[in-house]
């Protein structure tokens, strides 16, 4: 209603509200900013450093701390040491970290990396590099680490064991490197390091459960990576395994199945890492005997690992091969001292000490053997390959042979080697000295003259032969005529029993005579040559 003219307006109050729907908005961000701000705040964790040796990929602000796909933080800030040959990577954790920070936890970075073994962290390709938490459940709180140079080749919480391997060098192995039971993969090699004193290399193997159960004190470790060539008394052997452990090596153990039910190996046991499945098989299952034994002459090719054989059946090699000086015979001799494994040696119908120990059995055949003609000898066994062996050979030619004492060894009587190289050494000097005969004067004149002999002769045989024919038919009539006179000189005397007691004497001897002339006649004609070289006895 309009007010009355020249009257002031007058200003009506109305009742002042509570609230004003103005402030919603800002009152709800302010609510959400708060929630936000608290929840942030909750779920703080602690700030912790990880120095690395590198910061492959890593950004501040962006890349994340996770263990098995899930954030527990976020890396903050980096810098360098001091020193500047490290990385210090600042991070904030989550407050459900916070228990899994102690001692025992490890931080490795994970970026796309290829070696031998294959290919890893490609997921990193388009998400990016993170830093992979291993979180460790026992142990004393910590917030500065040190981390991985390259993320472990199994999970820290992986269930099994871990077994140290000594090896003379690593070989083709490398982190990660399969553990394989009868071709089955069952473990990694986690990690390897230098032996005290530099004097060999110590490899961490982690065999996964339940597999670790197969591991016992009789199982043997030995190398399986690359090819497995060996050359040996059987000849040339090839293996190679799976292509992984071809390109990355491996490790392949077995264990007898009479021990698969006892009580396996604890963690941490120390096992050695023999070179091939053949060392392996071949290592002794106890304690081995050492016997001795010298061979003259170049043993070439004789050494530590070469086999020792009884009568063609392997009981062990040769541990070491080095030259002694006979000071008897001014010579050098091969002192060769091998061992044998009482557990190979098996021979059937042999007397066996009663109570003895493998060992003791062993020693006593041998003895036993030694005098019946067992002898040590250098043989090949392979003309292609020259591959040797030492021989134990019974040698029934001499026998009452005895073991004598040499120092800490016993000395096994050493026989003719039958090498290859020594029958062709001997052949050599025997050609060698027919060669020189030969190449002498002496041969050339012995030729020369018997060549003027058989001139001589043949021009005898020219000269005699016209009058050969006419000899010998005077020859035939010779004793055709004595024979017919003998016939009449006893039809003259035949009925005169008195004439005389010499005459049928005489007449027994003209006959014979008549004979041979005959006899001589047709030998003659049938062999003219007898009249220079005379008759072959026993040839007619």
């Amino acid at each position: 209603m309009a007010e009355p003219p020249g009257q002031e307006p007058q200003a009506r109050q109305r009742p002042r509200r509570w609230f004003a729907w103005v402030w919603v908005v800002p009152i709800a961000s302010a609510v959400i900013v708060l929630w936000l701000a608290w929840r942030a705040l909750a779920g703080r964790g602690p700030e912790i450093t990880i120095s690395f040796k590198q910061a492959d990929g890593l950004q501040p602000g962006q890349t994340r701390i996770q263990h098995r796909n899930v954030d527990l933080g976020t890396v903050e800030s980096m810098q360098l040491t001091p020193d500047m040959s490290r990385v210090i990577v600042r991070a904030r954790m989550t407050r459900a970290a916070q228990k899994y920070l102690t001692d025992q936890t490890r931080f490795a970075i994970v970026a796309p990396r290829v070696g031998v073994g294959g290919i890893s962290g490609l997921s990193t390709l388009v998400s990016g590099s993170y830093i992979e938490m291993y979180p460790g459940k026992d142990g004393r709180p910590q917030r500065h680490f040190t981390g991985l140079d390259e993320p472990p080749a199994l999970a820290p919480d992986t269930p099994g064991r871990s077994f140290v391997l000594e090896s003379a060098d690593l070989g083709s192995l490398t982190r990660g490197s399969p553990i394989s039971y009868r071709g089955i993969s069952v473990g990694e090699v986690e990690d390897y390091a230098l032996a005290a004193g530099s004097q060999g290399v110590k490899v961490t193997a982690f065999i996964r459960s339940p597999y670790d159960r197969l591991v016992h004190p009789q199982t043997r470790f030995w190398n399986a990576g690359g090819v497995d060539l060996t050359v040996g008394t059987q000849g040339v052997r090839f293996r190679a395994d799976s292509w992984q452990q071809l390109l990355a090596g491996g490790i392949a153990f077995d264990t007898p199945q009479e021990v698969l039910a006892k009580d396996p190996s604890a963690q941490g046991a120390v096992f050695r890492l023999y070179d091939n499945r053949r060392a392996a098989v071949r290592a002794p299952l106890g304690d081995e005997l050492y016997y001795l034994a010298e061979f003259p002459g170049n043993q070439r090719g004789i050494g530590a690992g070469t086999t020792v054989e009884l009568e063609g059946n392997e009981v062990g090699e040769v541990q070491e091969a080095r030259l002694r000086y006979d000071g008897h015979l001014h010579t050098l001799v091969t002192r060769v001292v091998f061992s044998i494994d009482p557990k190979r040696v098996d021979i059937l119908d042999m007397p066996r000490p009663a109570g003895a120990n493998p060992q003791q059995t062993v020693r006593s055949w041998i003895e036993t053997l030694v005098r019946h003609g067992l002898q040590a000898q250098v043989a090949s066994v392979s003309f292609i390959t020259g591959f040797k062996v030492v021989g134990l050979e019974m040698n029934p030619a001499e026998p009452h042979g005895a073991l004598q004492q040499a120092g800490r060894y016993m000395k096994i009587p050493a026989g003719s080697s039958q090498d290859i190289a020594a029958i062709l050494q001997d052949l050599h000097g025997v050609l060698k000295n027919l060669n020189r005969a030969t190449s002498g004067p002496e041969l050339g004149q012995a030729l020369k003259s018997l060549d003027e002999t058989l001139g001589h002769l043949d021009r005898i045989t020219q000269d005699v032969g016209p009058d050969l024919k006419s000899l010998v038919t005077s020859l035939r009539d010779t004793a055709d005529s004595a024979q017919r006179t003998l016939d009449s000189v006893q039809g003259l005397v035949g009925n005169g029993g008195a004439a005389g007691s010499d005459l049928p004497r005489l007449m027994r001897e003209l006959t014979q005579a008549a004979r041979s002339v005959r006899g001589l006649a047709d030998y003659l004609d049938r062999h003219p040559e007898a009249l220079l070289r005379g008759r072959k006895a026993d040839s007619q």
